[in-house]
């Protein structure tokens, strides 16, 4: 899926609260495209996701 970062997407990432910017943005393209989960090995970058954040590991096991 590609996803074309616009000024929704900043404004939503800005609005999450989350330390690292990059992190949010991640946060914003999942939410707005209604997507289940992020799959990530630094799930504490997204304490407070409004989203299930999965390690590779915890997604495996699901499946």
């Amino acid at each position: 899926m590609k996803i074309l970062i616009d000024t929704n997407i900043v404004e939503t990432a800005l609005s999450l609260g989350l330390k690292d910017f990059e992190d949010s943005i991640q946060l914003a393209c999942a939410t707005l495209s209604q997507l289940d989960a992020i799959v990530t090995r630094d799930r504490k970058d997204f304490i407070g996701s409004n989203l299930p954040i999965y390690s590779p590991t915890e997604l495996l096991n699901q499946l």
